[in-house]
């Protein structure tokens, strides 16, 4: 369900800033078009040179004729080249066919301009085309208003995702978004970077680059929270000391729980002089003691080492959102951190790939 709030933030930087005004443009948002129509509707509105007085000098008069029929073309040449350049501003592609008629009335206004110096062709029709291209209601277009009340729903829902998750994370209480860093998180942000991908008409740098630096973000909080979790730092050991804890990970206190009946049972062997029994188990404890000592030791080498991959991660990220490193560089660079890609899947290179391109 679409967040007006989200929508609004979006407006906001829109009015502030310009990376997303082609976006909106193609859903029929575009204040700035509506200011230029109207200043060429003015325009050709204002008084025209007037000719010069006849002096009685022919050469004179000549060059005072050809003076005033230049300016006369001047006067509207400049809301024709405005009209040319509105057409070709971003706006809904649907609308293309009246630009194009929009510019054949120009070159029409042009000729009559040139065919007949001095006399003031009929703007009706240019004005009614420049009308109907900002409205939307020529008789031969077509746009439903259910066309345009989707793509700005997707501007709000897919655009605005990132700033969604800026509010969430602001918000202790909001669930709207899953906690970021969390596999949760991670399955919804591929879900939407799929649907912003899959939208063409959406792509923009400042959009790609929300989600670029939003992935960052997520995979720095999800490795610092690894390498404060022992559990998770001991399961990236290939070879470890068998116990309980490594067949049932969820089992919680798993260790403890074992080594206590283990330490009973050789309580009770000593005493019960099982001597087969008690010294196996003795011998395993002491055993045991050593490893989860070694462990410890390789816990602290392997966090140190995690400590310090996120904290790379943490400036190539802040050069990224600086706008100091390339796209094309970040991906290069995670490449390097990230080897085997199993931290970043394809979609995110995907999206830096179009970053580049758009940029």
């Amino acid at each position: 369900m679409t967040d007006w709030t989200i929508w609004q933030a979006l407006e906001d930087w829109r009015s502030r800033r310009r990376e997303l005004e082609p976006v909106f443009a193609q859903a029929g948002i575009a204040p700035e078009l509506e200011s230029q129509v109207n200043r060429i509707l003015v325009d050709l509105r204002r008084q025209p040179p007037t000719p010069p007085l006849v002096s009685g000098d022919k050469q004179r008069d000549e060059d005072e004729r050809a003076r005033f029929h230049a300016a006369f073309m001047r006067h509207y040449d400049e809301s024709l080249f405005k009209a040319e350049a509105l057409v070709r501003l971003p706006w809904v592609p649907e609308a293309a066919p009246i630009g194009n008629a929009v510019l054949a009335e120009v070159e029409r206004l042009r000729t009559a301009l040139s065919n007949n110096p001095g006399q003031t062709p009929d703007f009706g029709d240019f004005e009614a085309l420049l009308g109907h291209y900002l409205r939307l209601d020529h008789p031969q277009l077509t746009v439903a208003p259910e066309l345009l009340a989707e793509r700005r729903r997707q501007i709000a829902d897919i655009a605005g995702w990132p700033l969604l998750v800026q509010r969430s994370a602001a918000q202790p209480f909001n669930e709207v978004v899953p906690p970021i860093g969390t596999e949760a998180f991670r399955e919804a942000f591929y879900a939407q970077l799929d649907l912003y991908l899959a939208a063409p008409w959406l792509h923009c740098k400042i959009v790609s680059q929300w989600y670029a630096t939003l992935a960052l973000d997520a995979v720095l909080v999800r490795k610092k929270r690894e390498a404060g979790d022992d559990s998770f730092v001991a399961s990236t050991f290939k070879h470890r000391w068998p116990s309980l804890s490594v067949l049932f990970p969820q089992l919680e206190m798993a260790d403890q729980l074992w080594y206590l009946a283990l330490i009973l049972a050789a309580i009770v062997a000593l005493f019960s002089e099982h001597w087969l029994v008690a010294l196996p188990l003795v011998l395993w404890l002491n055993l045991s003691v050593g490893a989860h000592r070694r462990q410890r030791r390789r816990i602290e080498q392997r966090r140190e080492e995690l400590v310090a991959q996120a904290q790379m991660l943490k400036k190539v990220r802040d050069r990224f959102a600086a706008g100091m490193s390339t796209p094309d560089k970040l991906a290069h660079q995670l490449r390097q951190l990230d080897p085997g890609g199993e931290t970043f899947g394809e979609p995110f290179y995907a999206l830096l790939r179009l970053q580049s391109r758009n940029g």
